[in-house]
């Protein structure tokens, strides 16, 4: 019985990327393959997948080259015998060398409606690929058709999984934009291409525009490792390191480092509240951040993510402004910001995503930064004004000439690892602080009054840490 390494394995290596995966297809029927090895474990439910020595097999669909002209992607539609001979789909070689993200079929994405996203995720892992206009045109396709409603929340929130943790994720929803795909399970970014994301002065492009950058420049940060160069642009599909401002962090022992998906979503979900604002006060974004919690719980249940990453959007859309202005803040709001990250474990999390927008006051982290213009420069939207004096949006793209180009990946500011690292030191030092007030024994067991004791303590000695703080600037200055 003939076997075959198929699909991104053979791809990668030919990349010269060490692969993620092996999976292998073989010829002859299931039952022909379980007898010659009677270690394989069926565990596919709808389709035939056997795992043997922890290798996914499974049988070919009809003949080999059947089977490739079955597979989503031409760079996909590849199989390496054992003997080392490589049989391709007749556009495969050419569109791996050009790097062009293709159809392997005039129906492969209608024959499996999830492989729209997949298509989007792939855009992200290989930000040096091309969109092929067929691509894109059979994206739309399957969004018309509707096909897209009807797929399990399951598969969706697998391949959104992976993408968030790709090295450019925004570009996830770029591709999904651009294929007009955002719709169902993203509604509450459909109109977000038509909304400016802030004044000209802090901001440049849409809504979309901009939770894309900052997606993407989370991930270079969480990437960041010690020697790892500043925004050096990571191999495709290299793992990536712990985040920077959490190794052998004292604020939660025994915690990991966040994980790099669980801050590129809290960076999908932070300004979702922007797409609500009304026509009348853009570009300005009054309240977003209560107006977005709401709408990041929405899309996360909508995904049916894990538990955590609700939350974690919900907090990321409500205090990532709060947290970007830290040193404005009297010393209880900081009490009930850091315990509230603190509690969930969320704190080094939304440093990176802070700094990853990079938008608050004095803080010139962030990707739109270097895109700033004066407050007076022409097109900026006033009071009154509809968000199309902001930003033009972006429409899917359409017709068959479109092709989207390759993506760079953004490179960090060599300002924002010094402040992040000013942020942990600040925050880590403030968090150890108040943990370490406790309630003197007349004041416990007092239920609310109790803990509004406590967090006047708290308080007081942060109040005394700014003094101490103030008293040495002056000693220096």
């Amino acid at each position: 019985m003939k076997t075959y390494l198929v699909g991104g394995a053979v791809r990668d290596l030919l990349l010269g990327v060490m692969p993620r995966e092996h999976d292998v297809a073989f010829e002859g029927d299931a039952a022909c393959f379980v007898r010659q090895n009677p270690g394989a474990r069926k565990v596919g439910r709808d389709i035939d997948v056997y795992l043997l020595d922890g290798v996914e097999h499974l049988p070919l669909r009809g003949t080999l080259d059947e089977d490739l002209a079955a597979r989503d992607f031409t760079v996909n539609a590849m199989a390496l015998t054992e003997t080392g001979m490589l049989h391709a789909h007749p556009q495969a070689l050419a569109d791996l060398a050009a790097r062009v993200l293709r159809p392997a079929s005039p129906t492969a994405l209608a024959d499996s409606p999830v492989r729209v996203f997949r298509a989007a995720r792939f855009a992200a892992r290989f930000p040096e690929f091309s969109v092929h206009p067929e691509t894109l045109a059979q994206m739309r396709e399957v969004a018309a058709s509707g096909a897209l409603d009807s797929l399990p929340a399951e598969q969706v929130c697998r391949e959104t999984l992976k993408a968030l943790a790709t090295p450019c994720p925004g570009r996830y929803l770029k591709v999904l934009h651009a294929g007009g795909c955002l719709l169902p399970w993203f509604a509450e970014l459909a109109g977000a291409d038509g909304v400016p994301a802030g004044p000209v002065r802090y901001h440049t492009g849409s809504v979309l525009d901009h939770v894309a950058r900052v997606m993407d420049m989370a991930a270079a940060l969480a990437a960041h490792g010690p020697g790892g160069g500043c925004g050096a642009p990571q191999p495709p599909g290299a793992a990536h390191s712990p985040a920077p401002d959490t190794w052998d962090s004292p604020e939660m022992p025994g915690m990991h480092p966040p994980r790099l998906e669980l801050v590129t979503w809290m960076a999908l979900c932070h300004d979702l509240g922007k797409v609500t604002t009304g026509a009348d006060v853009l570009p300005h974004h009054y309240g977003h951040e209560d107006r977005g919690a709401p709408l990041a719980r929405a899309l996360g249940a909508r995904l049916a993510m894990p538990v955590r990453f609700i939350e974690a959007g919900d907090m990321a859309a409500r205090l990532h402004m709060r947290l970007a202005r830290y040193a404005e803040l009297r010393p209880g709001t900081r009490v009930d910001l850091l315990l509230a990250m603190h509690l969930r474990g969320l704190l080094p999390a939304m440093r990176l995503l802070v700094l990853a927008d990079g938008t608050g006051k004095g803080m010139d982290t962030g990707p739109d930064c270097a895109l700033r213009q004066p407050d007076d420069a022409p097109g900026m939207a006033t009071r009154g004004e509809p968000a199309a004096a902001a930003v033009t949006a972006s429409p899917p793209a359409s017709g068959t000439g479109d092709t989207l180009a390759p993506y760079d990946p953004p490179r960090i500011p060599e300002a924002c690892l010094s402040r992040l690292e000013a942020l942990r030191r600040r925050t880590e030092s403030e968090l150890a602080t108040l943990l370490a007030v406790k309630l003197p024994p007349e004041f416990r067991n007092l239920g609310a009054a109790s803990g509004a004791h406590l967090r006047e303590l708290r308080s007081m000695a942060l109040a005394r840490l700014d003094e101490q703080v103030h008293a040495h600037g002056r000693e220096q200055g």
